[in-house]
């Protein structure tokens, strides 16, 4: 049985370039896709590999430059909520956009060189703009607010950047 299932596996075309297409992406993946990132504290990683693919360094370069690289970060949060005229019966959904930027302290890891960077927290203090109306505000004359329509979602969701490339 064992001989019929050695005999009736063919090495086509396709099975040898799936296989060539599952090594290297096997060999890629460990150098890329080692950043995490918590937005609210400003704290987490990013591997040494990430840095260079965003930055076009080779381990010279990372090495050399690594004490004057500069993290940021940008998170995006959409408030919707409702407001009701009793007038004419019709519900208006009114929407504020917040974003948030802030510098990210990183500290590189070394171990005989430059392995990746701890990102410890923002350093100093946030911007944050605001666009849209105020938080569950109506427009005037029948326009009231409706209780509990308020949602906030993260929107755009956060970014991590190093020298204003985007890692995350």
């Amino acid at each position: 049985m064992l001989y019929a299932m050695k005999t009736s596996m063919k090495k086509t075309p396709f099975s040898i370039a799936l296989a060539f297409v599952t090594l290297v992406a096997m060999a890629t993946a460990p150098a890329m896709m080692t950043v995490t990132f918590d937005p609210l504290l400003g704290t987490g990683f990013a591997g040494k590999g990430d840095v260079q693919l965003a930055l076009g360094y080779n381990n010279k370069q990372l090495q050399d430059n690594a004490g004057s690289l500069v993290f940021t970060a940008s998170s995006v949060s959409e408030t919707t909520w409702e407001c009701y005229n009793s007038n004419n019966e019709k519900i208006q959904e009114r929407l504020r956009t917040m974003t948030t930027q802030g510098v990210v302290s990183g500290v590189a890891r070394e171990r005989n060189q430059i392995t990746g960077f701890f990102l410890n927290g923002y350093d100093g203090s946030e911007t944050t703009d605001t666009d849209g109306p105020a938080l569950n505000s109506c427009p005037g004359g029948p326009w009231t607010y409706v209780e509990g329509s308020t949602a906030t979602v993260g929107g755009g969701g956060s970014s991590l950047f190093v020298n204003g490339v985007q890692i995350l």
